[in-house]
């Protein structure tokens, strides 16, 4: 459970819940109160734990497998959409997720917060618990951040993870890695996420079967077990879906040079998104929604099979169309959804997180 201290604890006042979050009290009274409400999420017991210039922590001779992401108000989350304990549950699955992608064990999060103006004591906390929750349940621990004010709230965080070496090079999951002849699979319920805030942005959160989409929206998990199962089978080949089914495994298909063919039927579209979206709309959601945070692997069919329920095959890795990836529909003609997938730079969805 998360430290209750507060700024009083740290010798500085603490600011009514509805005040600004840092108007009261100095940065580093801040990153402390932060630390104490981390709890054990913060790792406190490596060689220089939070609260000097770096934090240095063991490899253990292991290859590093690093990433970062930023999530800015507005841009990846809307108010109206998740609190901001959402946001801090989903920013450590966002990040854990590629460690995920890549098979590597997580381990630690640098945390860096933008406080913008309409940021209070409150909201802070919020982010600061679900911060805290997301990565236990990850198994990641905070190892040090930094706080600033700026125009609006931001918050950027770097996981790092590491993968045993194999040879000269470290054992992971790459993108360049499918063949022509291996199968590809899924994770999960590809498009729950985006349906999840289809449902919120209508006013549908509490509609039906709606709670299971708008849980997977707000506070989604990271496949790690699932990478780290693929490594010990000999799969070489994953990525994580955060922008949208298809155009992520583009990024597969150019990266290895072959072409992917996706079978629409195959699709393990969540049930709930089918009776309150349609099928139709569900579909589109599946293969260029995004958010999800599962994972698409790519792999000979006995080393997927034995992944057991856990995936779902959907396609198959082919010469034709070297770079594309093509979803089919019942007849096997080619289907176009709505969208391919998100863009960080060319959209501006405010919904949530990629």
């Amino acid at each position: 459970m998360a430290d209750d201290s507060t700024a009083d604890d740290l010798g500085s006042p603490d600011p009514a819940p509805g005040g600004p979050a840092s108007g009261d009290w100095g940065e580093f009274a801040l990153i402390a109160r932060i630390i104490a409400r981390l709890g054990d999420a913060a790792a406190t017991d490596i060689l220089v734990p939070p609260g000097d210039d770096a934090a240095i922590w063991l490899a253990d001779s292991r290859g590093v497998v690093a990433t970062i992401d930023a999530l800015t108000e507005g841009t990846h989350w809307r108010a109206d959409t998740m609190d901001l304990a959402d946001v801090g549950w989903r920013a450590v699955t966002a990040n854990v997720s590629d460690l995920a992608a890549m098979g590597a064990e997580p381990g630690y999060l640098l945390v860096a917060t933008c406080l913008g103006p309409s940021i209070t004591s409150a909201g802070l906390d919020a982010f600061v618990d679900g911060l805290a929750a997301s990565s236990r349940t990850h198994g990641v621990r905070v190892a040090g951040g930094d706080i600033v004010r700026g125009e609006a709230t931001m918050f950027t965080i770097a996981a790092y993870g590491s993968a045993p070496f194999e040879g000269d090079e470290p054992r992971t999951l790459r993108r360049n890695a499918a063949l022509v002849g291996d199968v590809i699979a899924v994770s999960g319920h590809p498009g729950a996420s985006a349906a999840g805030l289809a449902l919120i942005e209508r006013g549908q959160a509490n509609s039906g079967d709606a709670a299971a989409l708008v849980e997977a929206h707000r506070r989604p998990l990271a496949r790690t077990e699932i990478g780290r199962q693929a490594i010990a089978l000999g799969i070489r080949c994953a990525i994580d879906v955060s922008d949208g089914l298809l155009q992520d495994l583009d990024h597969i298909a150019e990266q290895s040079g072959v072409g992917i063919e996706i079978d629409c039927a195959a699709i393990p579209v969540h049930p709930a998104a089918v009776e309150l979206l349609g099928s139709g709309a569900a579909l589109d959601l599946a293969l260029g929604g995004g958010e999800d945070f599962e994972l698409a692997l790519v792999g000979e069919a006995s080393q997927l099979a034995a992944l057991g329920d856990q995936v779902t095959t959907i396609g198959r890795v082919v010469e034709e169309h070297s770079g594309e990836t093509i979803a089919l529909d019942a007849d096997g003609a080619p289907y176009r959804p709505a969208r391919r997938g998100w863009d960080q730079l060319a959209n501006s969805r405010g919904g949530g997180q990629s």
